[in-house]
């Protein structure tokens, strides 16, 4: 099996790769851009890149150049790494050099040559013996990585659950933490969201046991990730705040806790700045901090805040963002949730345009089983078809969600779907215009806090979501209670959810932060 992966190396990199003379890259480098890797090019220019101990050198380097997020550049190193193991039949470095390649291409677009290098490094994988796999142990972890953003998923699960036994057995807790959260958000996608938190939070406590700082951030990311699928807002917030202090200054970390903040803020009614903060940690518009297959969820979060803030012309460029980065993955995950942004940027201005597009997404996340996207797919039928007031086919729609997101374990997700079920039939009829011109009165931040008082948070965690101080919190309660006119928290949640449901029916009432 080997010499077959050896033999095609140089004529799969002719093919499928082009790049520049990889000394003129090298040479580029040897200013810097920092002390280690100034070290690693210049002992690089010294012996050589055909040297066979060239083969860490160019590794570390490409390490570096995706820490510092510089992945055309690690793409670069890690084409020359291939080769050079290639030459001198490594099969561990050519294994490790193809899944570098193969982490390289997950961001820079090109997971057609992903998957060849994951299949090509599966293959022999699969042919060792557990025994054999310890020094290879880095590699699996990568190529579970890889199989994720691929979205092969059962192949992501059996690479993740072969390498945790290697890792106990070795004892390794470092590439045992690793695989533990790889395994979570493995487990995430495939919408199994209650064991995907059980392994996360094993990782994140031997990461507290450990001390180590890296991982209990990179468990914290993870366990936001999770709880932002199942609707928990106040808990991915959380997660992210203190995964965010540990990270310090723009690592990669701190980076994701960044977006996971802004993305909470963006549904919770704070869209504006949830939406600036969401570009100033993916780097853009582009979203070139983003592996490209994870993107079209980062673009449907911004057409949901360009559609709630009235600028649709702007959540349709998000849609169409997302589109393009659809026909770059090929992938039936992606497309759902590229057909879902549509969606959102549609769902005022054009229902039936959003019913249409909703009923696309449903589509693909049915052709992978993809329950989680099944469920919002269903929610947005639900609403869409709400506005065109077909009252039947929004609740039975709503119904489907709320069964989808209760077989994942996203009961507050499910909650919530419930609670607009409920009243969608009778929100039109009871919702009187005294209701709905009391609801309009509320400053959006009054509303914002209208909506958490309506999910059941107490002043402190309202506090916590919106960051702000408890006293605050109790000011604008006060407000609200008076400018609604009623004399209790749940006659507040009361006018809120019919407000919004009646919303969801015909469209009349505006929300606070509109």
């Amino acid at each position: 099996m080997f010499q077959v992966f050896l033999s095609t190396a140089r004529l799969l990199n002719r093919e499928d790769i082009q790049h520049p003379d990889f000394e003129t890259v090298l040479r580029a480098q040897l200013g810097g851009p920092d002390h280690r890797l100034a070290e690693l090019n210049g002992e690089l220019a010294r012996i050589g890149t055909d040297d066979p101990s060239a083969l860490p050198l160019l590794l570390e380097a490409g390490r570096c150049y995706l820490d510092k997020h510089d992945y055309v550049t690690q793409k670069r190193y890690a084409v020359q790494a291939y080769e050079c193991a290639a030459a001198w039949g490594d099969p561990i470095g050519t294994a490790a050099a193809g899944m570098a390649l193969g982490v390289a291409c997950c961001w820079t677009g090109d997971l057609r040559l992903a998957r060849i290098h994951a299949d090509r490094v599966a293959a022999y994988l699969d042919g060792l013996d557990a025994a054999d796999l310890g020094p290879l142990l880095p590699v699996l972890v990568d190529l579970s990585w890889v199989e994720t953003q691929l979205q092969r998923l059962p192949e992501a699960e059996a690479h993740q659950r072969r390498g945790l036994r290697v890792a106990e057995a070795l004892g390794s807790e470092e590439h045992w933490v690793l695989l533990q959260v790889l395994l979570g958000a493995t487990l995430r996608e495939l919408g199994r969201l209650a064991d995907a938190e059980r392994h996360t939070e094993r990782a994140r406590e031997i990461a507290e046991l450990r001390d180590n700082g890296i991982q209990r951030e990179l468990a914290l990311i993870a366990l936001g990730e999770i709880a932002l699928e199942a609707g928990d807002t106040r808990r991915t917030h959380e997660m992210a705040v203190r995964a965010r202090a540990a990270a310090g200054s723009l690592t990669r970390f701190a980076r994701a806790a960044l977006m996971l903040i802004g993305l909470t803020m963006i549904r919770t009614g704070e869209p504006q700045d949830g939406r600036d903060l969401v570009l100033e940690a993916a780097g853009g518009k582009l979203l070139p901090l983003v592996p490209v297959g994870a993107r079209t969820r980062v673009y449907a979060g911004l057409a949901s805040a360009d559609a709630a803030l009235g600028h649709h012309a702007e959540a349709v460029r998000w849609s169409e963002l997302a589109m393009r980065t659809t026909w770059a993955c090929d992938l039936d995950r992606a497309m759902g949730y590229a057909q879902l942004a549509h969606a959102e940027a549609l769902l005022k201005p054009d229902p039936g345009g959003a019913q249409r597009a909703a009923d696309l997404a449903r589509t693909a996340f049915e052709r992978v089983d993809a329950h989680l996207g099944l469920a919002a797919a269903y929610r947005m039928v639900g609403m869409a078809q709400g506005r065109l007031n077909r009252l039947a086919e929004s609740t039975a729609a709503l119904a489907r969600s709320e069964e989808l997101y209760r077989g994942c374990a996203a009961t507050i997700a499910a909650d919530e779907i419930r609670l607009l079920r409920m009243t969608t039939r009778s929100a039109a009829d009871r919702a009187t215009e005294h209701d709905q011109a009391a609801i309009e009165c509320l400053s959006p931040r009054e509303m914002q806090v209208a909506r958490l008082i309506a999910q059941g948070s107490s002043n402190q965690q309202i506090a916590g979501a919106l960051n702000i101080k408890t006293n605050t919190v109790q000011v604008h309660v006060g407000q609200i209670l008076r400018k609604l006119r009623v004399p209790s928290r749940a006659a507040v949640a009361r006018l809120v959810t019919l407000a919004e449901a009646t919303e969801l029916v015909s469209g009349q009432v505006r929300r606070g932060n509109n």
